[in-house]
């Protein structure tokens, strides 16, 4: 399901058209924002203002798809590099045509009205135009560039309508007339249960991928709106029972917070969340989760393309139909008997919109705790591996809801492949997590001069139950999840812990990386030495390494964290230098215990300028006054060349490899004898 996952949320189309969904979003906040209004109004006695304010919501409304088709239109037209004329001039023509011949216009107006033929249309003329190109069915002449354009957009647009409206009246009258295909489309009946969580299961399934279902099935509920009215009409001159499953009975039992009844799952983010991100998240949408706005958490958690989140999220509405459907059969609870606005807020939307039934609130308490009750299993799924540090990365968002670059190529596939890749991650460190330990080796330094062991590096490795060790490639999937600094504060707790029993020995040392991310955290400094305090080990006997990459990230707090640490006794080490940013700048404005030159520089000893280039490096830290540790020794050569350069310490296969505890406790009791 995840590789599934991750190859729909890399189309483009998808993506464009989730983005633009997203730009559309103030349309009908807009419009469902004034309905609200217009309705508080008209209930206080401002009949006349109320009424205006509902006309500017319908007329708002009604403008939604056709912005769809032209935003749409503009995307695809950008992401193919096509003129936008070319694509959305044919493409609004066509669809304004359709609309009128299958009867799909809004009453009292000339605006039509169909979500799914809105996004339809234009994929269709893009294709086509397309196509045209690549035929090389254009005009081309020695007339002025302005009459070829306007010859091909009038030629093109006619051939394009022409041959679409045609398709569309045949398909039309093929549905017309046949019955068995009419028996398949879906349909919104006030009496059939079937019908409605079958209707709440697609809508929602359009949603997981990003795309509002409640738009595209909005036919549907205005056939659904209209039967409801008819029953309310009929209740009140005839008496007759109202029907159970009107168009605000979805809003108030199905799309609590919003679709797939998301603010249960706010309130578990709030409530049972360990990861602050998620918390903090949970308290920023919680306001917009009362007015059943839920764009946040579905992009923000996410849940779209999740697959995790995907079966609550379809199961907790279908579930609170259920109930509120066997409840209002068992007459516990009142039928909906009144319209209201679906941003009402829960709770006094049950009791509005049943004319003040009290019980009906009361069930949508119940609906959101058992929604709760489904959603927390696979919420804490994801909570176990999510990074404290960052829900997803800012950067990717920004690129994701850049509107500007909609459409460019650039930042189409900008949040939900990251979204899918963090999925993926989560998924591999939870296998991990499932199958085996993660386990510290160590590699140690071996000091040629004093003949012994001075210092060994920590390295964090994966070991399977049945004894399979795995390198550090997942790194990648803490550090796309922003759990770098979680292991990275793991590995230190852990390596002083195991290491205890050698601390006695005066030559022993531990040496541990720091990424960037981590160093850089509020309070490293201090949540080390409290670590350090805690174990056996002396501040003194740490050492932690550094690499060039964090040194270019932000001095000042670099020079304070380097600081506070080398008051308490710990001795840093620059790492890998000679292979990143050439950071010879760095050496004097620092003060580093050791420099560890790259194996990139030892493999090429075997040229003259290699040669050089490693003894100018060398001369260079030495002048700082570190000690000089190479890296990746692995030949009889390569150690002969660096001792003439007065080089004792080594670290590299040529020794040792990385090793178990106990392997190096061996070691290390052989060099009591020794000063390092």
């Amino acid at each position: 399901m995840y590789a599934f996952f991750v190859r729909v949320s890399e189309n483009a189309y998808l993506n464009g058209l989730c983005n633009v969904f997203v730009m559309l979003l103030p349309v009908s906040l807009l419009s469902a924002f004034s309905m609200l209004i217009g309705n508080g109004l008209n209930v206080i006695g401002f009949e006349k203002i109320g009424s205006h304010v509902l006309f500017v919501s319908t007329l708002v409304w009604k403008m939604f798809p056709i912005l769809l088709l032209v935003y749409f239109s503009d995307f695809l037209a950008r992401l193919h590099r096509l003129s936008r004329t070319t694509v959305i001039t044919p493409s609004l023509l066509i669809y304004i045509i359709l609309c009128n011949e299958w009867g799909l216009l809004h009453a009292g107006s000339v605006l039509p009205s169909n979500y799914p033929l809105a996004i339809i249309t234009p994929a269709l003329i893009a294709f086509s135009v397309r196509v045209l190109i690549s035929k090389n069915w254009i005009i081309r002449s020695e007339l002025p560039n302005v009459v070829d354009q306007s010859l091909n957009l009038v030629l093109g647009t006619l051939l394009l309508v022409t041959l679409y409206v045609c398709a569309g009246y045949a398909v039309g009258y093929w549905l017309e007339t046949n019955s068995y295909i009419q028996s398949l489309l879906p349909s919104l009946d006030t009496h059939s249960l079937f019908d409605a969580i079958w209707y709440e299961f697609l809508r929602n399934l359009f949603w997981s991928i990003g795309i509002n279902g409640h738009i595209i099935f909005s036919p549907y509920k205005s056939e659904l709106y209209a039967l409801t009215q008819s029953s309310f009409e009929m209740n009140a001159q005839f008496g007759t029972p109202l029907p159970i499953l009107t168009s605000n009975f979805y809003d108030i039992y199905a799309g609590i917070g919003g679709a797939g009844n998301t603010l249960s799952l706010v309130f578990c983010m709030l409530f049972f969340a360990q990861n602050r991100g998620y918390r903090a998240l949970a308290l920023a949408a919680l306001v917009l989760s009362v007015f059943n706005i839920n764009e946040p958490v579905l992009f923000g958690l996410p849940v779209i393309f999740n697959p995790v989140l995907l079966i609550p999220f379809m199961l907790a509405p279908i579930t609170g139909i259920l109930l509120a459907y066997f409840a209002i059969s068992m007459g516990w609870v009142a039928p909906v008997s009144e319209f209201i606005s679906w941003m009402t807020p829960p709770l006094l939307s049950g009791y509005l919109a049943t004319s003040g039934d009290i019980a009906a609130s009361i069930l949508q308490v119940v609906i959101i705790v058992i929604g709760m009750a489904i959603y927390l299993p696979f919420f804490k799924q994801m909570d176990q591996v999510a990074g404290s540090n960052k829900l997803f990365s800012k950067e990717t968002c920004d690129d994701f809801f850049n509107y500007e670059e909609v459409g460019s190529g650039r930042s189409v596939n900008g949040l939900f492949p990251h979204v899918s890749s963090n999925l993926v991650a989560q998924k591999a460190i939870r296998d991990l997590q499932q199958n085996g330990d993660f386990v510290l080796y160590y590699q140690p330094q071996y000091d040629i001069k004093n003949s012994c062991v001075c210092s060994m590096e920590v390295l964090v490795r994966h070991r399977s139950y049945d004894g399979v060790i795995t390198p550090p490639t997942f790194l990648s999937y803490f550090n796309k999840l922003g759990l770098t600094s979680e292991l990275d504060l793991w590995v230190i707790k852990q390596a002083l812990y195991e290491v205890r029993d050698l601390a006695s020995n005066p030559n022993f040392k531990v040496s541990i990386n720091v990424s960037p991310e981590t160093f850089l955290v509020n309070g490293f400094a201090a949540s080390v030495s409290k670590l350090i305090e805690q174990s056996d080990v002396d501040f003194t006997q740490v050492e932690f390494e550094i690499t060039e990459e964090l040194l270019i990230q932000d001095e000042l707090a670099t020079s304070s964290v380097l600081k506070s640490l080398r008051q308490l006794g710990i001795q840093i080490a620059l790492d890998d230098f000679g292979s990143g940013y050439s950071s010879i700048g760095y050496l004097c404005k620092y003060e580093f215990d050791k420099v560890k030159i790259d194996r990139s520089l030892v493999v090429n000893l075997t040229q003259e300028k290699g040669r050089e280039l490693f003894r100018l490096t060398t001369e260079l830290v030495r002048a700082t006054g570190a000690k000089t540790v190479v890296e990746g020794v692995e030949t009889e050569q390569e150690l002969d060349f660096v001792t003439k350069q007065g080089i004792s310490l080594i670290q590299g296969y040529y020794f040792y490899k990385p090793m178990p505890l106990e392997e190096v406790c061996e070691l290390m009791d052989s060099c009591e004898d020794h000063q390092c």
